[in-house]
C-alpha cells in the first residue's frame, strides 16, 4: 500500500500538471532532469550546477551521477542534493543513473541505496542473457548472423520492461540510445513494443526521458509515451554547466509528438 500511495503521490506532482500543460501547447516546461555532477563524471558540482540552472530559468532539475554496485558516496550526494535543494529557488531532485547488467532488468546499483527521488536506467551496454555486451561485440554477432536484429531488440524491450517491474521511481535514460551503436535503428522498434512499454510505465509510475544529448528517443516514440500519460522529463545530460537547460532536439522532439497526437 504504502509503495502504491508514493507511486500515486509522484506521478500527480511530477506528471500530470506537466501532462497538463503540454496538451494545451502552453510553453514548455522549464526543467533540465538530468545533470551530472563531481560525484560522478561531471565537471562542476552540484551548487555549481544548481546555479547555473538557475541563471537559466530552470524552474526544476535534477541531479543525477552514476553509481556501481561498490558505489560509497551515495548518502553525501543525497545529503548534498537536499542541502541544496532547501536553500534554492527552485526545485532540486537527486537521481543515481545505473547500465543494465542482464536482460531481466538487474541494475548496476547499491544494495544499500538512500532514497532518491529517481533511478535512472541506461543502456551504455547491451543486455542479452544474464550479461551484458559491449556494443562492438554485439555488431560483430549481427555482422555474421549470429544475431539477428529482431532477437537483439526483442533483448533490450525485455530489460527495459524488467527494470520498470523490478525497481520503484525509475526513469528510462536516453532510451534506445545503443541502438546505432549496434548499427541498428530505433525505427525498428515495433509499435506493440512500445505501447507495451508505455503501459508498463504508467502501470509502475516510471518515466522516460528526452535526452538532448543523445538525441533521443524520436517524436514516434514520445507521441506513445504520452498517448498512454507517461512522463516525459526534457533532460541535457550535461556533465558541464555551460549546456545546463540549453535546447534544440528535445524541445523539436516534444513539440513534433505533441503535433502528431492533433
Amino acid at each position: 500500500m504504502k509503495r502504491l500511495i508514493r507511486r500515486a503521490l509522484r506521478s500527480v506532482s511530477i506528471g500530470t500538471s506537466i501532462a497538463k500543460a503540454w496538451c494545451a501547447m502552453t510553453p514548455l516546461p522549464k526543467e533540465d532532469m538530468h545533470i551530472h555532477s563531481t560525484f560522478s563524471d561531471g565537471m562542476h558540482s552540484v551548487s555549481q550546477n544548481v546555479e547555473r540552472a538557475e541563471s537559466r530559468g530552470v524552474t526544476r532539475m535534477c541531479c543525477v551521477d552514476h553509481v556501481r554496485r561498490d558505489t560509497e558516496w551515495t548518502a553525501e550526494f543525497v545529503a548534498e542534493v537536499q542541502s541544496v535543494d532547501a536553500r534554492s529557488s527552485i526545485r532540486v531532485f537527486s537521481g543515481v543513473e545505473a547500465k543494465f547488467l542482464d536482460e531481466d532488468g538487474t541494475l548496476d546499483i547499491p544494495a544499500s541505496l538512500p532514497d532518491v527521488d529517481f533511478i535512472y536506467a541506461a543502456d551504455h551496454q547491451f543486455p542479452m542473457g544474464g550479461r551484458c555486451m559491449h556494443p562492438r561485440e554485439v555488431r560483430s554477432l549481427l555482422s555474421r548472423n549470429v544475431l539477428t536484429p529482431e532477437r537483439a531488440i526483442r533483448c533490450l524491450i525485455r530489460a527495459n520492461h524488467q527494470t520498470m517491474l523490478r525497481y520503484e521511481r525509475v526513469v528510462v535514460a536516453h532510451f534506445l540510445s545503443i541502438l546505432p551503436k549496434v548499427g541498428l535503428d530505433e525505427s525498428m522498434v515495433s509499435l506493440d513494443d512500445l505501447h507495451m512499454l508505455a503501459r508498463c510505465a504508467r502501470d509502475e509510475g516510471a518515466a522516460f526521458e528526452i535526452d538532448e544529448r543523445w538525441r533521443c528517443p524520436s517524436p514516434r516514440v514520445v507521441k506513445v509515451l504520452l498517448e498512454h500519460g507517461v512522463p516525459v522529463f526534457l533532460s541535457t545530460d550535461s556533465h558541464r554547466r555551460e549546456t545546463i537547460g540549453i535546447y534544440d532536439y528535445a524541445t523539436k522532439t516534444l513539440r513534433a509528438a505533441l503535433e502528431a497526437r492533433g
